[in-house]
């Protein structure tokens, strides 16, 4: 396979424009080649709270969503290579900063474009984003991979598919209840794609994520938006936790609504079946 060249540049966040400090909290990656713009942000951000007196996380949550937003808006539901014949946007990495503004209060920096060559431009993103970012934040007893990580194992198969330019965030409400998916399509009803981590560092909280799931699962029990809930496990690494992790998925299978446990080897076989039924549906044009 050929490498792709692209460009991309280090997002920073500056507390105080008069002091200066800055810490890196994400990576931007463009690349025409490989059809692909990308993002990825820590929205973990116990560093920046300790780091910046009068840091607010609010504030940091919504900089970061306004961030993605406005990606995603860069990437209508079409195929990626399109978006770059589009009065010959979005070439380079700055083309991409130009049409995007999340942040007036400017907290958010750029950094300088950088560039490079590689295989699958997704997988680079990834990589930059470990090295140049999560590296930075002091390592701690946690999960081997968080959701977002897992996430990103499936939708590699799913880009494959087109899938994962169809999908979009949907919140579910209730008088009781509120929860915002990221991934989610609509087809009469809305179906949602939920990536849980079960690669904990101890096996008691492989069942206690189970259990915050499945509460969170039954809790929209009833709601008439609800299609197919598909959760997307990631698996643990530790053998010591595979128990662990059957008992785990014996309580998601009680979950009372209509849903469907994926598991990471049957990553491409439940692309390419979802995306049968996306075509067959008319949900993918």
């Amino acid at each position: 396979m050929s490498k792709k060249p692209y460009t991309y540049c280090l997002i920073k966040y500056m507390h105080d424009p008069q002091v200066g400090e800055m810490l890196n909290i994400g990576v931007l990656l463009c690349s025409p080649a490989g059809d692909f713009i990308g993002v990825r942000l820590n929205r973990h951000y116990e560093r920046l709270s300790k780091t910046f007196a009068g840091f607010d996380g609010e504030h940091y949550r919504g900089i970061a969503e306004g961030i993605e937003k406005a990606i995603q808006k860069l990437q209508p539901r079409r195929d990626v290579s399109e978006l770059f014949l589009l009065n010959e946007r979005a070439k380079t990495v700055e083309d991409v900063i130009r049409f995007i503004s999340p942040d007036r209060g400017m907290s958010i920096q750029f950094g300088p474009m950088l560039a490079g060559l590689a295989e699958s431009p997704e997988p680079e993103l990834e990589h930059i984003f470990e090295q140049s970012v999560l590296a930075q934040y002091p390592q701690k007893v946690k999960t081997g991979r968080d959701d977002e990580q897992v996430w990103y194992h499936y939708k590699r198969s799913l880009h494959e598919k087109r899938i994962d330019t169809y999908l979009e965030s949907k919140t579910f409400t209730s008088e009781s209840y509120e929860y915002k998916f990221d991934h989610a399509f609509k087809n009469e009803n809305w179906h949602v794609l939920k990536p849980v981590t079960m690669d904990y560092a101890t096996a008691q909280t492989i069942q206690d994520r189970a259990t915050r799931v499945f509460g969170e699962a039954s809790a929209l029990n009833g709601n008439i938006e609800i299609g197919t809930y598909y959760i997307l496990l990631g698996e643990p690494q530790l053998e010591g936790h595979k128990p662990a992790y059957s008992k785990a998925k014996n309580l998601l299978n009680k979950i009372p609504i209509k849903k469907e446990i994926i598991e990471e080897n049957e990553a491409e076989d439940f692309a390419t079946e979802l995306a049968g039924y996306m075509e067959e549906h008319g949900v993918i044009t």
